[in-house]
């Protein structure tokens, strides 16, 4: 197998390298700048989180107009969807650790980075951050995020993923940032009733 082959030209301007190779697209078909993605990111308080979800919308962005302007099949279609649906569930996991830190925060609890995705999708259910069926879309998309284990599958994964799965969590992360960017200020829930999991994180912080 090849190893990778990269070109610099000017090491003050990044946007140089790998100049003497074939443009994959266009000026109008290149990914939108991480400054774009970052705008319609703006419920994430987090900088450096906010920055990383942009530059992952940027490579998620990259990977559908390739599919979409070229021709792809059988195993290389097969892994592409699987990626992008790995690369929304890493998003959606992000934002969701924001959103649900900043809501335990400010109901003055210690917020646990062991937290997991599971948790993290029924905590923002339950702080009425996302909807039912958001919830029930994340947790499947979750399962799909698992997959990125090999040694937890016992499928051929050359035909398992596909276009139309793809596109339904594509379509599932619009909806997100529709619903967030929708509400100027997501609804918090008071935390009247402790939870285990939260009177484990109280007990930890006392």
């Amino acid at each position: 197998m090849e190893i990778l082959k990269k070109n610099i030209e000017n090491k003050e301007d990044p946007r140089q390298d790998n100049s003497d190779k074939p443009q994959l697209f266009s000026k109008e078909r290149r990914p939108r700048t991480a400054n774009e993605h970052k705008d319609e990111w703006s419920f994430i308080n987090d900088t450096a989180i906010r920055e990383n979800i942009a530059y992952q919308m940027q490579y998620l962005e990259f990977q559908i107009h390739l599919y979409n302007d070229y021709q792809i099949y059988l195993t290389i279609e097969s892994l592409m969807c699987k990626n992008i649906m790995t690369i929304i569930g890493g998003v959606i996991e992000s934002a969701l650790n924001n959103l649900v830190s900043s809501h335990i925060k400010d109901g003055g609890y210690l917020f646990d980075d062991r937290i997991t995705f599971l948790q993290l999708i029924d905590d923002s259910h339950k702080f009425e951050i996302i909807n039912n069926s958001l919830r029930d879309d994340f947790h499947e998309l979750r399962k799909k995020r698992n997959l990125l284990h090999l040694s937890s599958i016992s499928y051929k994964e050359h035909s398992a993923y596909t276009i139309e799965e793809a596109n339904y969590y594509i379509n599932t992360l619009n909806n997100f940032t529709s619903l967030m960017n929708r509400s100027t200020k997501y609804v918090k829930k008071k935390i009247s009733q402790k939870t285990k999991w939260e009177r484990e994180v109280y007990k930890y912080s006392q």
